[in-house]
């Protein structure tokens, strides 16, 4: 089997470590949106009271 072009094997390292990198930041943004939310479900009805996200969508 022949080797391939170093230009395509440099092209193909660049796309795999864009592709860590990428995957390093979604995590990030998934870690912060989790984060968010369990602070706002935790600010959610102090006095128990539980609201349908059906109802709140339909009122905006």
């Amino acid at each position: 089997m022949r080797k391939l072009p170093k230009f395509i094997y440099d092209e193909e390292k660049t796309l795999e470590r864009t592709r860590k990198i990428l995957t390093e930041k979604i995590a990030q943004l998934n870690l912060a949106i989790d984060d968010v939310s369990a602070q706002l479900h935790g600010d959610d009805a102090p006095n128990g009271a539980a609201v349908n996200s059906d109802e709140v969508g339909a009122s905006m």
